[in-house]
């Protein structure tokens, strides 16, 4: 027995492998921390009820004679300086901004729809499956595309009199350069992709197209899409020729995010809903991509507005989901070619959900880069519509 005791005490505490075993587990919390999404993947369905809930189009009344919910929407924290007097412009439109000087758009006269490539980047939740649809079937291109109804699960190249796709989209080549890929993934990845297309190399010219929508909705009818358990979380990022990673991008949620509260879809830090129409159509490599060091909150925002800003000035053409009669026209006279059917405007259900004000206050921060792109795109689009009329 005393042998035993003796062996028993020589077995001391080793203060520096607690030390160690400690700071591990630490760690360990934290990559776990920021690896997996916040709250839980199991959602509930209802919405909490000790809210006071009306449709969208209530509070955009509301807020035209109230005062005090105009300051708790216009001055709240932004991140970009000139966010308060969009939504000011936006919510209580005095005057028209500024007239633009426009530069020299592409030309178009020369458009060859049997050697060149009409690009579409293609942002969710704006309406762009029906545009898709217009193009492919209603267009008058000269020839017939022969494809069926199903090309949304079965995309057809609908190719030109020669032999070439004339129209890079979703409908005629599918995702090749990522699921709902951005304006910098289109650009590191379109010529390589059409090569491979083709099977072959050669010189092409391409006009690069987009729908723009109003942010309000467009970030409500994502949410919608979630909330129903539809997502795109299997789109690979990629920018400056690197996939993004999950410590770059964090995941909001794993296999659904069926039932998903407004409130909750707000409050994921990495949500791409965010901004998504401006971060889609700027270059992000000049605002370091998706890294989060080498550049503040606040800068990577003044950037990424500018590049979108100047990226849509310098496209052929872009439509407003809103205005559906004069984006066909504008699109008929930039393009030299017409539709055999009339656009119309095919409202979303976002007018049915009900959210509470300070859901609604609390909105406005997560689409103020976009709130400032659609009211610039507004008066872009009026100005090339002048030019055409």
């Amino acid at each position: 027995m005393s042998a035993v005791w003796r062996r028993m005490n020589v077995i001391q505490w080793d203060r520096r492998r607690t030390q160690q075993l400690i700071v591990a587990v630490v760690i360990l919390c934290l990559v776990l921390y920021f690896l997996l999404p916040t709250g839980s993947t199991r959602r509930s369905p209802y919405a909490p009820t000790y809210k006071v809930r009306h449709k969208l189009s209530h509070w955009h009344t509301e807020i035209q004679k109230n005062d005090t919910l105009f300051k708790l929407v216009t001055e709240q924290k932004f991140l970009h300086p000139d966010s308060s007097a969009a939504f000011k412009q936006y919510f209580r439109p005095q005057v028209s901004l500024n007239k633009l000087d426009l530069k020299k758009d592409a030309d178009l006269k020369d458009f060859n729809i049997d050697v060149d490539v009409i690009v579409y980047l293609h942002i969710q939740k704006v309406g762009g499956t029906t545009f898709n649809n217009h193009l492919i079937n209603d267009l008058d291109k000269g020839f017939n595309c022969g494809c069926t109804k199903d090309v949304i699960t079965n995309p057809c190249l609908c190719k030109n009199k020669n032999g070439y796709i004339w129209l890079f989209s979703w409908f005629t080549v599918g995702w090749p350069c990522g699921l709902h890929a951005d304006w910098t993934m289109l650009h590191e990845c379109i010529d390589t992709a059409m090569n491979d297309l083709e099977e072959q190399t050669r010189k092409r010219r391409y006009f690069y197209i987009t729908l723009l929508r109003d942010p309000v909705s467009r970030y409500l009818s994502e949410w919608q899409h979630q909330r129903l358990g539809q997502h795109w979380e299997d789109a690979k990022l990629q920018c400056g020729g690197k996939r993004v990673e999950l410590f770059d991008i964090r995941p909001c949620f794993y296999d659904t995010w069926h039932g998903v509260s407004l409130d909750e879809f707000m409050e994921c830090r990495d949500n791409l809903a965010v901004n998504r129409q401006t971060r889609m159509i700027a270059d992000l490599t000049k605002s370091n991509c998706y890294y989060r060091r080498g550049i503040t909150p606040e800068k990577r925002a003044e950037v990424q507005l500018e590049s979108a800003k100047q990226n849509l000035q310098q496209m052929p053409f872009f439509g407003l989901t809103e205005r559906q009669t004069e984006t066909q026209h504008l699109f008929e006279k930039m393009f030299g070619r017409k539709f055999k059917t009339s656009f119309t405007y095919l409202n979303d259900a976002e007018e049915e959900d009900m959210i509470s004000e300070d859901e609604f206050v609390h909105l406005m921060q997560h689409i103020e880069l976009d709130m400032q792109l659609y009211l610039y795109a507004a008066e872009l689009f009026k100005e090339k519509l002048r030019t055409v009329i």
